[in-house]
């Protein structure tokens, strides 16, 4: 068995990879933390934003048709599936929701 002596710069190496890991693994979970919060924020931000649409056609400030047309226009074909409106599309003349937006 031999004894293997470590030179001092190779300890000071490693103390310093130590330590560099450990900060990578701390921006890591700085940066995750802060992807999360955005997400959570975005989140709330398209809730009260519903709240506000739903809230302002309830007190006929705005037509269902024209958050129909709305959903039509931006939303993505999964999101559209989970609206049951009472028009169908063709029933709407075909407008997008910024026109009517426009107009109201």
């Amino acid at each position: 068995m031999s004894i293997v002596l470590k030179s001092p710069h190779r300890e000071k190496l490693d103390s310093k990879l130590q330590k560099l890991a450990k900060l990578q693994s701390e921006i890591k979970r700085l940066e995750n933390a802060d992807k999360t919060s955005a997400r959570k924020l975005e989140s709330r931000r398209k809730i009260v934003l519903g709240g506000c649409l739903i809230k302002a056609e309830r007190e006929g400030r705005i037509t269902e048709n024209w958050i129909h047309n709305l959903v039509n226009t931006y939303a993505s074909e999964r999101d559209k599936a989970i609206f049951d409106f009472a028009k169908s599309e063709s029933e709407n003349d075909g407008v997008d929701g910024v026109a009517i937006a426009n107009r109201e």
